[in-house]
Parts: C-alpha cells; sequence; structure tokens
C-alpha cells in the first residue's frame, strides 16, 4: 500500500498494518472526497460507514459527528495528549473496547495484538506474567493468551522510555 499523503499517528503507528482499517474506494461523509483507505468506526451516535485518515488526524471528524475514535484510557496530566489521543487517533479492535496505556504522562504507542508467543519472541513475557501464569487476577493468561483468540492482549509502548506496558481482554 502507497503511504503518501497519509497521516502518520503518534499514539498508533502500526495503524496501515492493522485490520482496523478498510481499503476500497469510497467518499468520505466528513470532507465529501474520495479515499482508497477509511474507518468505519467512532464512538459516535451518528452512522458512520466511512471518515477519511486526513479527517480523523486534523480533528474535523471528531467535530463534526461530536465523538471520539478511543473509548477509554488511563488516567495523566495532560490535556494536549488526550485531545490529539481521543479525536485525532484511529482507536484498535478489542472485545471489550479500548484501553489506552499511558506512561511518562504521555499515551503509548500502541504496538498491536499479542499473545504469549509474541510477547517470548520479543523476550519480554516474563515481565507481565506472575509465577504462576496469571495476568492482573486473569488465571493461566500465559498458557491461554493467543494474538487472535478469546483471551487476547494488546501491547503499547511508552514513547519515552520504551517501557512496554500490556492490556488483557477477552470475550
Amino acid at each position: 500500500m502507497k503511504k503518501d499523503n497519509l497521516p502518520i499517528f503518534k499514539y498508533n503507528p502500526n495503524i496501515y498494518e492493522s485490520d482496523y482499517l478498510v481499503f476500497k474506494t469510497n467518499i468520505c461523509q466528513c470532507c465529501g472526497n474520495e479515499v482508497s483507505v477509511y474507518l468505519q468506526n467512532m464512538y459516535t451516535s451518528a452512522s458512520i460507514d466511512c471518515i477519511c485518515l486526513n479527517c480523523v488526524a486534523n480533528g474535523t471528524a471528531a467535530k463534526k459527528f461530536g465523538g471520539s475514535f478511543v473509548q477509554d484510557a488511563d488516567k495523566i496530566d495532560n490535556d494536549e495528549a488526550k485531545q490529539e489521543l481521543f479525536y485525532r487517533t484511529p482507536g484498535y479492535w478489542s472485545w471489550q473496547g479500548e484501553q489506552w496505556a499511558a506512561c511518562c504522562n504521555d499515551f503509548c504507542a500502541y504496538i498491536g495484538p499479542v499473545g504469549t508467543k509474541e510477547l517470548e519472541a520479543l523476550e519480554i513475557a516474563d515481565v507481565f506474567f506472575e509465577e504462576d501464569g496469571s495476568f492482573n487476577g486473569i488465571k493461566n493468561a500465559r498458557e491461554y493468551m493467543t494474538k487472535e483468540g478469546s483471551l487476547c492482549g494488546y501491547l503499547f509502548q511508552c514513547i519515552h522510555c520504551g517501557k512496554y506496558h500490556l492490556r488483557v481482554d477477552s470475550d
């Protein structure tokens, strides 16, 4: 996919490699332009079928439709970061809705969905799982967590200190 003239998202840098976007020709409901990549998801009462990534990145879609792109996030004291995350950054797929990680009083970059196998390949699995294999009260998480399974991890990395953060969700 050619990414010329497409915005880069600080908090979701891998969005173009995700399954969150639609890669077809359509008309953006916000700006009226014909686009070849767009999203269909937004937290709003409006019926959304096509929003181009430029309208997401510049905030016009959030303003026009009175909505946001991320459901929830860790608490921080950084209003500029909150505006960028909620109103100018595409979210990600999760069972119960996004829960964006924060570190160093800023939001982390979303790396993507992971299972135990991916965490072990990055050599960071031991950081997240308790000795008994549980994660944040979820028993046997190390054994059952898969990238696309009923128990899935969502990996984030701090854009300041580089520390990894994990959120886990299940259906």
